[in-house]
């Protein structure tokens, strides 16, 4: 079993579950799919508390085991606090959606929106640690590291790191112009349209077989 299809049996039944079994490629567009439930039509948030971030970044593999158990402990402690690392990550999630789906379509990101990602790199960045890898080194998080702001560190290294690649060229935002789903097009020939053939692929394929007979 891989590591997204583990992800999304220990989540199924979570709305967020779908980011695992229609995985985007990178920890940071997931993230940013979680939040299509606001961007359709019902409004409709996936990730609703601290203690669903955390459960989320736990499918992920995006922090240990270990300082997931240390981040819950806090936020009981300090509920307040974790609710406001809980908004800002989806603050944050809403601003890199809106640049990716903007530099997907080829348009320009807001200058805001870049602000407030290089802030919260800023402010994570002490969570940051280098590591030793076969490529060379990579960044990783801070294993002794137990304040609540780390949850956000995965998300916004993930981020930056994604921006400032050459995959970038390969983003892609679904070919469904009521989906907001972002994935990294693996193909060979760059020809990947639908986040998902069986749902969207399928659907717009309706649509234009439909189209087609109203014309006719």
């Amino acid at each position: 079993m891989t590591a997204y299809a583990t992800a999304y049996e220990r989540t199924r039944g979570k709305p967020y579950a779908e980011t695992f079994r229609c995985p985007g490629g990178e920890l940071c567009l997931d993230f940013c799919n979680s939040g299509q439930g606001v961007r359709c039509s019902g409004g409709e948030e996936w990730i609703t508390s601290f203690a669903d971030l955390l459960a989320w970044l736990h499918a992920a593999g995006a922090l240990a085991p270990r300082q997931i158990s240390a981040l819950r402990t806090a936020a009981e402690r300090a509920p307040q606090a974790a609710a406001r690392v809980w908004s800002r990550a989806l603050a944050f999630r809403e601003a890199l959606a809106r640049v990716l789906l903007a530099r997907a379509q080829e348009k320009s990101a807001a200058a805001e929106d870049l602000r407030a990602l290089e802030a919260e790199y800023a402010r994570t960045a002490r969570f940051g640690r280098l590591a030793s890898s076969e490529d060379g080194f990579r960044w990783t998080v801070d294993a002794q590291a137990e304040d609540l702001e780390l949850a956000l560190r995965p998300l916004v290294e993930s981020a930056i790191s994604l921006m400032t690649s050459a995959r970038m060229a390969r983003l892609r935002r679904c070919g469904n112009d009521t989906c907001y789903w972002l994935f990294i097009d693996e193909t060979k020939n760059c020809s990947r349209r639908w986040c998902e053939m069986a749902s969207c692929g399928n659907l717009m394929k309706v649509r234009r077989h439909r189209d087609r007979h109203r014309r006719d």
